[in-house]
């Protein structure tokens, strides 16, 4: 089974990330999807809003044979049923914001793919998009069975690395596993470089080697570590089915961007990307009146067989008309989902997932407010929904059988409470703690 992970730049003047509240170059940002560790060891919280309803722990079998977590900014693995152990023990006593991206099992749980990005402390914001400075990182490979890692770094990987000391500072972005042993990497480059090394990248994990599938320039688009003028900027990026998927923005930073989702054949590379979908237009990130929206959820089903968008509608802030609707990408029929969620849970970004089974999409907010919602619906009956309590925002995490999904807290202003993750089971609408003082969970 095919499993995959789903933020970007900065000013772009030396390779470390700079405060972006100094830049001159604006409105000019990142997409922010990144969970940082507040220097305490743990992510701050936001209260959920529906905090005074029960939440009972979980039983330990839920947690599965295999799994991964982060806790106090290090990287925790369970292996065949046994208990999680520490496998990493880098010192961020120098670059104490640390970000993990979700680690990705490569199907029959051999290897793990995981990115991690640690800045120094004070990093500013500010722009639109906002700062994402957990979008980048180094990308790591770990072997289940000998426990050693390898850092896919460019021109080669280091292969029995090890993971403690200083960590590296690199640029790679998203991980897909493409089969058991060929994992696909995004590489966004070096910020100011004038290297064309970016593109998506095939690690053979028999042979230890690397090579470029695909470079940035076949894609049409710009990205803000390569900016490509009059070009699209592009958001974020999927795969599935020897296809890969990206959105981006035609005509960024006007009052009349556009929001598109395209497709590349990687069997066929050389051939032209091609629009799947249009998911419709507002003042992006405009100077003057922006558009609600930055980054409308959406997603590809592990088959490769259907898109879910977030399609939008908007002309300002308080202006916003947003649906839901799956794409067969074998007859291009439509099917509207979660038409009866809130106007106001559509009026701003989600994010949008896929579950395992090819039919169940869960919506969750991206970040929390007091439009926040998490709500699943199914192609079987899409005119039904199913609400779930405690509302929690950010990335979805699916059980690989499908019977169960997982979230955890997401950040606020207060650094002393401990992260949790929150697990959905089949069946049932009140979530229940997974695990506490924690975060990035991934099942194996």
């Amino acid at each position: 089974m095919l499993k995959r992970l789903s933020g970007w730049g900065m000013c772009i003047l030396v390779p470390t990330l700079l405060l972006l509240s100094a830049c001159s170059i604006s409105p000019v940002g990142t997409i922010p999807r990144g969970t940082p560790d507040r220097g305490s060891g743990t992510p701050a919280v936001l209260p959920t809003l529906q905090a005074t309803q029960p939440v009972v722990n979980a039983a330990p079998a839920t947690a599965g044979k295999f799994y991964t977590y982060v806790r106090k900014k290090q990287l925790w693995v369970a292996l065949n049923g046994g208990a999680a152990s520490q496998m990493t023990n880098f010192d961020y006593t120098k670059t104490p914001d640390v970000f993990w991206h979700q680690p990705v099992w490569s199907p029959q749980d051999r290897f793990i793919a995981l990115i991690m990005n640690a800045n120094p402390a004070g990093l500013g914001g500010g722009g639109c998009p906002g700062p994402d400075y957990g979008a980048n990182g180094a990308l790591y490979v770990m072997n289940t069975n000998t426990q050693q890692f390898t850092q896919i770094a460019l021109p080669a990987p280091r292969s029995a690395i090890s993971m403690s000391g200083a960590p590296p500072m690199d640029f790679w972005q998203y991980t897909f596993w493409e089969d058991t042993t060929h994992l696909l990497a995004w590489y966004n480059g070096v910020p100011g470089s004038t290297s064309d090394a970016a593109g998506l990248y095939r690690f053979d994990v028999t042979t230890q080697t690397l090579a470029r599938v695909l470079a940035l320039s076949q894609l049409g688009v710009g990205t803000l570590y390569v900016p490509r003028q009059d070009a699209p900027l592009m958001l974020s990026m999927r795969y599935s089915n020897q296809q890969l998927f990206y959105d981006a923005v035609v005509h960024p930073f006007g009052q009349q961007s556009q929001l598109v989702v395209y497709r590349h054949s990687l069997a066929h590379p050389d051939v032209q990307s091609s629009v799947v979908v249009k998911m419709g237009s507002e003042p992006w990130c405009a100077t003057t009146q922006s558009g609600p929206y930055v980054k409308p959820g959406w997603d590809v089903s592990l088959d490769g067989e259907q898109l879910v968008v977030q399609m939008v509608n908007a002309t300002g802030p308080d202006q916003a008309i947003g649906t839901v609707q799956t794409l067969s990408l074998m007859d291009s029929s439509t099917t509207a989902l979660f038409s009866a969620v809130p106007a106001q849970f559509l009026s701003h970004d989600v994010t949008l997932t896929w579950g395992p089974d090819n039919q169940t999409v869960v919506a969750a907010s991206m970040a929390m407010s007091q439009q926040s919602g998490l709500y699943s619906a199914t192609l079987a009956n899409p005119t039904a929904i199913q609400q779930y309590a405690p509302v929690v925002a950010g990335q979805v995490s699916w059980r690989n059988d499908s019977t169960a999904f997982a979230l955890q807290s997401v950040t606020s202003a207060d650094a002393t409470t401990p992260s949790a993750v929150y697990v959905f089971l089949r069946g049932s609408t009140q979530g229940q703690t997974l695990f506490v003082d924690a975060q990035d969970f991934t099942w194996g």
